[in-house]
């Protein structure tokens, strides 16, 4: 009789273990593999809003080329993933871009359209006429603003493109957000000073990290066209702070191209 019960018990012990085996296995991929799985999807789910931002810069590109003023673009930002809701923003002087040449200076307030999403603390959005991401404060251009450099002999053809937008909202959505944008005008302006003197072009940030942002694309603008023999340093004097220097060849001039698109910005409303 007393074997019966103890192989009862033996029994009854043994269900309990593998219980607490299965019981175990569940706590680990609660624990490992779902978190593990939702950075997978997260991770998927940036790359997706990095290129609805990238088709977004294409199209306010094409509006400023082909001048489809009085005509709104309508596009949808992705905002959402499968694992957690998602918000848009639009935040007007978040920096002021510089631009000093001889005696003369022009100053433009820089915006942003942006996205947040998931746990990560990730952002992807357009600045300055770039597309950037930033993950857990550290931020990189997916494609940046647009300076462009033409050496003629002794002087420079410097174009600069500097969208200005209009617009302030932060909408939260379970879904993807529509975001209309119109072009309202785009007028270049031409600056050029007497010979051998010096284009500083600084930006000052509300943020560290966004001014780091822009003191990289300085940073490529410097070695792209050192090769080709310009004079250009990029420096980050304060922490907020970033700034390009160009310097034409003894006795040459700069002849600077400053085009200004403005633009409208808003959510589609239902």
């Amino acid at each position: 009789m007393m074997q019966k019960r103890d192989s009862g018990l033996s029994m009854a012990v043994g269900f309990v273990m593998v219980l607490l085996v299965i019981a175990m296995i569940i706590g680990m991929w609660a624990v490992v593999g779902v978190p593990e799985q939702i950075r997978d999807a997260e991770d998927y789910h940036a790359i997706e809003v990095t290129n609805s931002f990238l088709d977004y810069k294409i199209a306010v590109d094409n509006q400023r080329v082909h001048a489809m003023t009085g005509l709104n673009i309508s596009m949808l930002i992705p905002a959402a993933s499968g694992y957690s809701d998602g918000a848009l923003f639009m935040d007007e002087g978040v920096g002021t871009l510089r631009v000093l040449l001889g005696s003369t200076e022009n100053t433009y307030d820089i915006s942003r359209l942006y996205t947040t999403f998931g746990t990560t603390n990730t952002r992807v959005g357009y600045e300055g006429g770039g597309v950037f991401r930033n993950d857990y404060g550290s931020a990189v251009w997916v494609t940046p603003p647009s300076i462009n450099i033409d050496k003629d002999g002794s002087d420079l053809d410097i174009t600069m493109i500097i969208p200005e937008m209009h617009g302030a909202f932060a909408v939260g959505s379970s879904e993807g957000i529509p975001v209309e944008t119109g072009l309202v005008s785009s007028i270049p302006t031409y600056v050029n000073a007497p010979q051998d003197q010096m284009l500083t072009i600084t930006y000052t940030a509300e943020e560290q990290w966004d001014a780091v942002l822009w003191s990289t694309f300085f940073n490529e603008t410097q070695i792209l066209y050192q090769s080709e023999g310009v004079s250009i340093t990029s420096t980050m004097p304060l922490p907020i702070t970033a700034t390009l220097q160009i310097t034409p060849p003894p006795g040459g001039v700069i002849y600077l191209t400053i085009i200004k698109p403005v633009y409208d910005v808003d959510v589609r409303r239902f």
